[in-house]
């Protein structure tokens, strides 16, 4: 086992001062429901619209996002303090409220292939303190809640409470606290974003992203080369090399912490 350079990508030069950014991404993004199907694509997409209690940094180190700290009371309870002053993006509050809504629903989508309900089964009950306040009681000690926390994202009880997986898709529950809003989204083909001008964390640099789903490499190659896309992902092994030498092109990559087995068929 080792760890591998997972994400590879190209980026063309970007004028300074654009406003849109166009990028393609190699495998589809399946559903807008942020609980739907824990996979990279989905994810990926979903963390622009929907932030999370805690994240992890570059480095893997646990970092606050809408809870601003975090204790543990006893062996079985974590509490939460959330950040005061968070919106959405229709302007409501973000509480204690949304957070155990988000809590209850996370294992029970239905149709999921595969969510997140894992990550939150050592919760016996969520206790609201107070607004901004919130206990986790666990069935038993897990040191590790915090860090599964950092794959939940928040919704909203307004608008996630009877929506359905496609209200989601269809863009009517797509209310985050995330720095984009919602625009558009065409199944097997593109996500559209635009900023989130009141978003309480620091301001993306772009006022539009086009999430552009290529799966084909050579394709997807081919609209970074004709500047149909300004950055790529799953560069292709073979033209890596070749990409490098292109003075227009940037091409970076970063150590993963995913590890890929191989087994002999036995």
């Amino acid at each position: 086992m080792r760890f591998l350079p997972l994400a590879i990508a190209a980026l063309l030069a970007t004028p300074a001062g654009a406003q849109e950014l166009k990028l393609a991404i190699a495998a589809p993004a399946t559903s807008m429901d942020p609980h739907f199907y824990n996979a990279a694509p989905n994810n990926t997409v979903s963390v622009h619209f929907f932030d999370r209690l805690l994240d992890r940094s570059a480095t893997a180190k646990l970092e606050a996002r809408l809870a601003q700290s975090w204790v543990a009371i006893n062996d079985t309870t974590w509490e939460f303090k959330l950040r005061p002053g968070v919106k959405f993006h229709d302007g409501s509050d973000f509480t204690a409220d949304d957070v155990a809504f988000t809590l209850s629903r996370v294992p029970n989508v239905p149709n999921s292939p595969g969510g997140f309900g894992g990550f939150l089964r050592a919760i016996a009950r969520v206790e609201m303190v107070d607004k901004l306040t919130i206990r986790l009681h666990m069935k038993s000690p897990s040191p590790n809640q915090p860090n599964d926390l950092a794959t939940t994202a928040m919704i909203s009880r307004k608008h996630g409470e009877g929506a359905t997986t496609e209200d989601y898709n269809s863009g009517k529950a797509m209310i985050g606290t995330g720095p984009y809003k919602w625009v558009e989204y065409v199944s097997g083909d593109r996500v559209v974003m635009t900023v989130n001008e009141k978003y309480w964390g620091t301001k993306p640099a772009f006022a539009k992203v086009r999430y552009r789903m290529i799966s084909n490499s050579a394709a997807r190659v081919a609209a970074l080369l004709a500047g149909d896309v300004q950055m790529i992902e799953g560069v292709p092994t073979a033209d890596i090399e070749r990409l490098k030498k292109d003075s227009r092109l940037t091409v970076a990559s970063a150590v993963s912490n995913r590890l890929i087995y191989l087994h002999m068929d036995s």
